[in-house]
């Protein structure tokens, strides 16, 4: 009896090329709708730092971070 289960090359290729494709999407889409880079709160909202497209950033406090 022959064995059955053997590797293909390209269907290997196949999947990782396929699996790399999903988590990268799956990265961009998290980066870009979930963990926003324009607005980090930290420390329960007692303070945060807005970035703006430029790479500077401002510290706000209180009621200021809910803008």
């Amino acid at each position: 009896m022959e064995n059955q289960w053997t590797a293909r090359p390209w269907k290997v290729v196949q999947g990782v090329g396929i699996s790399l494709l999903v988590i990268l999407v799956l990265a961009f889409i998290y980066g870009k709708f979930i963990h926003h880079p324009l607005r980090v709160w930290l420390a329960d909202g007692e303070w945060c730092v807005r970035f703006s497209p430029d790479g500077s950033g401002k510290v706000l406090y209180g009621s200021e971070c809910n803008l």
